[in-house]
């Protein structure tokens, strides 16, 4: 195990860090020539009938060069992941506020905003559905044509009736989760310009350029290699870019105007139209025998996706399939519904539908270790499938011992051998832990294949090419020294290139904590060829097992003798220098379960609140996350994905919430929707245990979403042992506390 002190030891400067200072920092700030401006017109009601469109009043500005409608669309008109069901431009029906019916591209911000106020729409407005229970409902009015069930599933196994006679105590209860919003610095936006070879070139934060190149070019009925799409690095994604937003619209202007287009999202306009975390509606119903074993689980979620469907399929599947977490259980019962309302849109958001049901695992965890006397932390290690069991939903997955190995690090931790409860005057302190597994990479039947290319560059260079984005995450730190640990080299013979779709293969999504992994499965079963090839383009005879040591710019032997030359190799092979192309297959579980993962981390965590019993405020003052991942690649990169995700699981406990009452967001600005801020950040020990089990075929596991999912039941779990209020609802308010404890008093 590496403890705190030693991953700050081990971190070291980001290599982009420089480059990333002295460039121009967003893709809505890359002005080219002549940009013009785009702005969007967006549906002011959340369902409504489109009866007519007038657009000529805008098209008479001055300024004004284009103002385009769905009729203006000459390609695929929708599109989306799962289910192609969101109009780039609407149509005939608007389904949510900012749901976009106009576009426009002038000279100047302010005349393309005067343009979209002179569009004229006739609406006829239809019966909003804010209320996912009342969606599934026969008399409900209709989102989409084909109803408000997008997606239901539902797993058993095991003699439920037995397991649920076998019990001596049963905790049932319903749990809420919040709509939360990404919040990320830079909102969505970016340019689209013309190269000198015809293209249209795309310039947004995104997470799979060649997914949005293919998707762009379909909506523009254009081939694909008329575009280039560049995935920028961004201001924060945390999945809310990982889905096109508002690309196709300023494609579509540049196309229209053959001029470069700016289009930039404001706050209230991000809020609006972006997407955000599923609200979730949760009841569990878990029970254990005398002895404090576990032996049966139902689980019965419902789902908020808004609008469209985008993720939202994807994120029920991961709800499911983590809602069981890493514990043993005679017999489970499992059912997922996911409805349609005008709530906005809901996606992709870090932690990815298992944070959600993990708080309600974790609660319930909690709350059955009382009733059976057990301290929670024993109850946890008592219930742990074994390393070897089958997955949560049945299927074939990969022997981890994470869930033990994290809890046997917590097990001696000083913050737990310490009361979990105590007061000071007004304040109560309490200590909760909790323990999560998330699954890595994409479940049965995702994008789970990839293709990457190792070159020899013009310079020397040994370059990575993939179709990965550097999203802050430290990716270019992560695959430089991956790729300085498996090919011999040193790191300044490394270039990274990623995330251009002229330069770079299809290696999919940047998502689901798969890249490093997908880096270090192409190395580490593909260096060798890799250094092979190099050996046999210089024509030099070497053992490569003794040609170990490196220095820049090439490879010596043990005695010291120059064995390649990088710079002199590339020179000397101009016209064929090598190239290996890898194609990575998709591994997945053997199991006949849809969407069902193969790999598995773990991560658990102890928390410590502060709350104060005069105004019901909550501080998280500690958080301690023990994280069973496997080697780590970039300490830098663990601590800050560590320290960032449990800060952003902090404001889902404690503060963030965007109720849309009526189908409109109670907030649409970061001075009404509030997010945990430098000053409200914890006391955070991160500790890293390198386990793997043998002969492990996976490598190391992604650390990218599991601090979010830990820490999120880990404060609900400290809140509810420094107050006895019994959480079921986050976040949780200072008004709940203080309800509860004037009923105490």
């Amino acid at each position: 195990m590496i403890d705190h002190a030693g991953l700050l030891a081990l971190a070291r400067p980001r290599p982009d860090a420089a480059a990333k200072l002295a460039a121009t920092p967003f893709p809505s700030d890359h002005l080219g020539d002549q940009a013009l401006h785009g702005a969007i017109l967006g549906s002011p009601h959340p369902h409504a009938r489109i009866l007519a469109i007038d657009t000529r009043a805008a098209r008479a500005l001055p300024g004004v060069h284009a103002v385009l409608t769905a009729a203006d669309i000459p390609g695929t008109p929708c599109y989306g992941l799962r289910h192609v069901d969101r109009p780039v431009l609407c149509a005939d029906k608007v389904r949510c506020i900012g749901d976009p019916v106009a576009v426009v591209a002038a000279d100047t911000a302010e005349q393309a905003h005067a343009a979209v106020a002179a569009i004229r729409v006739d609406y006829a407005l239809l019966a909003v559905v804010d209320d996912p229970l009342h969606a599934l409902e026969a008399q409900a009015e209709t989102v989409h044509a084909g109803g408000n069930l997008l997606h239901h599933l539902h797993h058993a196994h095991g003699d439920l009736g037995a397991a649920v006679a076998a019990c001596e105590h049963v905790v049932e209860d319903e749990y809420h989760s919040p709509r939360q919003m990404h919040a990320y610095l830079e909102t969505e936006g970016g340019i689209v310009e013309h190269d000198d070879d015809g293209r249209l070139v795309v310039r947004f934060g995104c997470q799979n350029p060649e997914r949005d190149r293919q998707v762009i070019a379909g909506i523009l009925n254009l081939p694909p290699d008329r575009l280039r799409v560049i995935g920028t690095p961004v201001g924060g994604s945390y999945g809310g870019k990982d889905e096109l937003t508002i690309q196709p619209l300023a494609a579509l202007l540049a196309l229209k105007t053959g001029r470069a287009v700016r289009l930039h999202l404001n706050r209230g306009e991000s809020t609006d139209l972006g997407v955000k975390r599923h609200p979730m509606r949760m009841r569990l119903r878990s029970g254990c025998d005398a002895d404090g074993r576990l032996r049966f689980i139902e689980a019965d979620i419902l789902a908020d996706t808004g609008a469209y469907a985008t993720h939202g399929p994807e994120v029920l599947d991961a709800a499911i399939e983590h809602v069981v977490g890493p514990y043993a259980y005679d017999a489970v019962s499992l059912r997922g519904r996911l409805a349609y309302t005008n709530n906005g849109i809901a996606g992709a958001f870090r932690g990815f539908g298992a944070v959600q049901t993990q708080f309600a695992l974790e609660r319930q965890i909690d709350r059955l270790a009382a009733l059976a006397g057990f301290d929670p932390l024993c109850f946890r290690q008592r219930n742990l499938a074994a390393p070897d069991a089958p997955g949560p939903l049945g299927q074939h997955v990969l022997p981890f011992d994470g869930p033990h190995r994290a809890l046997d690090v917590l097990r001696t931790h000083a913050l737990w051998t310490a009361p979990h409860r105590h007061a000071d005057g007004r304040y109560l302190y309490g200590t909760g832990l909790a323990l999560v597994h998330r699954s890595d990479g994409f479940g049965k039947g995702g994008p789970n294949a990839a293709r990457l290319v190792l070159a020899l560059a013009a310079d020397g260079k040994l370059e990575l090419r993939a179709g990965f984005t550097e999203m802050g995450q430290n990716l270019i730190g992560a695959a430089t020294r991956m790729m300085a640990d498996h090919l011999h080299c040193a790191e300044d013979d490394v270039r990274i290139v990623l995330g251009d779709s002229a330069l770079t293969p299809d290696s999919g999504p940047t998502a689901a904590s798969r890249t490093t992994s997908i880096i270090h499965r192409a190395l580490r079963d593909h260096g060798p060829r890799w250094r092979a090839a190099l050996v046999d383009a210089a024509r030099v005879d070497v053992e490569l097992p003794s040609a170990a040591r490196t220095a820049a710019g090439g490879l010596v032997s043990e005695a010291g003798h120059p064995v390649l030359d990088y710079p002199s190799l590339a020179r000397q092979c101009a016209t064929t220098r090598p190239t290996l192309v890898i194609d990575l297959p998709a591994e997945e579980t053997p199991s006949d379960i849809p969407a069902a993962h193969l790999v598995f981390g773990a991560s658990a965590a102890l928390a410590q609140v502060r709350v104060d019993s005069w105004s019901g405020q909550v501080k998280v003052e500690r958080l301690v996350l023990a994280n069973a991942l496997g080697p780590v690649i970039s300490a830098e990169g663990l601590l800050g994905q560590m320290e960032g995700g449990a800060v952003m699981g902090q404001g889902m406990a404690t503060i963030e919430d965007l109720p849309s009452p009526g189908g409109r967001y109670a907030a649409r600005n970061l001075d009404g929707y509030f997010i945990p801020t430098l000053a409200d950040a914890p006391e955070i020990e991160v500790l890293a245990i390198e386990n793997l089990m043998a002969d492990d075929p996976a490598g190391p596991r992604g650390a990218g979403e599991i601090s979010v999912n830990v820490a999120v039941p880990a404060v609900a779990n400290a809140i509810a042992h420094a107050t006895g209020l019994t959480v079921t609802r986050l976040p949780v308010t200072p008004d709940t506390v203080l309800d509860h404890l004037e009923r105490q008093a």
